[in-house]
């Protein structure tokens, strides 16, 4: 099973995502209990809770259609990112300074994006992420997308903005790194879509690198592709030469 494959609720499931409910249900019940995933059954906890989360959220119809919209948005990034390079980009692929789309609604913007930079569109902070963080960005993550970049533990209720939602979510900041993040949320998002974390002291726009089940909700992995800092954070949230 591929890393998306172990992503995408549908795939978790083997449906398409056009299945009606009971065809959602039919799915969730067969892989359980038929092919003994059921860790009563001797099947395996984690596909367990993978085929848990995937019921929960499918069976659901405001989360799912909240999970389609950011699944059609990751595909469309995909997908352009496709045409004017000529190959797919990396699932942690960011955003350099010299795009001209945002990266969260898509409007497009004369010339590079400057410090400071606000998308007109959608209000989505546009600024760069330092050179020097950029430039570690080759080797900040090991094989599995985990950071190897220093963390800052940090415990703060933030606003979580999907595209394609009129309200913001709420959710918990667990760390920051000069790359990336940490964020326990209600709603699962799939691998490399793109939402945006509005913070006491930043705004920032992200690329989900990973999401896993846990206690209280999801836990979002994701790594920064702009960011927006009020002066007095740096050196707070984080170093002040990045």
């Amino acid at each position: 099973m591929t890393a998306d494959d172990r992503t995408d609720l549908y795939r978790i499931l083997h449906v398409q995502p056009d299945a009606p409910p009971e065809v959602i249900k039919a799915a969730w019940r067969a892989l359980m209990s038929g092919r003994r995933v059921h860790p009563d059954l001797g099947g395996e906890h984690e596909a367990a809770v993978r085929l848990n989360t995937a019921y929960e959220v499918l069976s659901d119809p405001a989360r799912r259609a909240a999970y389609d919209r950011s699944r059609q948005a990751a595909r469309r990034n995909g997908a352009t990112a496709t045409a004017r390079t000529g190959h797919a980009p990396a699932p942690d692929s960011g955003y350099g300074g010299g795009a001209s789309a945002c990266p969260f609604c898509g409007r497009h913007h004369a010339g590079p994006m400057q410090r400071g930079s606000r998308c007109d569109g959608c209000g989505s902070p546009l600024t760069p992420l330092p050179v020097a963080t950029r430039k570690q960005e080759g080797g900040s993550a090991d094989a599995h997308g985990r950071r190897q970049d220093p963390r800052f533990a940090r415990d703060a209720t933030v606003r979580l903005h999907l595209p394609g939602e009129p309200q913001p979510l709420h959710a918990r900041l667990r760390d920051l790194s000069f790359t990336g993040l940490q964020l326990l949320a209600a709603v699962p998002l799939p691998r490399g879509s793109v939402a945006r974390v509005v913070a006491p002291r930043f705004d920032a726009l992200f690329s989900v690198v990973g999401c896993r089940s846990q206690p209280g909700g999801y836990a979002l992995h994701g790594r920064l592709l702009t960011l927006a800092m009020d002066e007095q954070a740096r050196g707070v949230y984080v170093d002040a030469k990045a």
